[in-house]
């Protein structure tokens, strides 16, 4: 279940309906973290920590989503 919705994570990113730069304070924030490091770019471990952290958070929502339907359904 877990890669499933890694899989739509990253299908709903690649649609352009999920993209977290469109947040304001998402986007100051990577901007703030970019700043951090001279080359401009987040090192590799830094990057997919981030990206990790989105995920969980897609697929908390996600499922949190899933049961408030199921309990709206009763």
């Amino acid at each position: 279940m877990e890669k499933q919705i890694q899989e739509f994570f990253f299908d709903e990113q690649d649609r352009g309906h999920l993209v977290f730069e469109d947040d304001p304070q998402y986007a100051d924030l990577l901007y703030q973290s970019l700043s951090l490091f001279p080359d401009g770019d987040l090192p590799g471990p830094v990057f997919d920590l981030l990206e990790t952290a989105n995920c969980i958070s897609f697929a908390h929502g996600l499922k949190l989503g899933l049961r408030l339907r199921e309990w709206t359904a009763l």
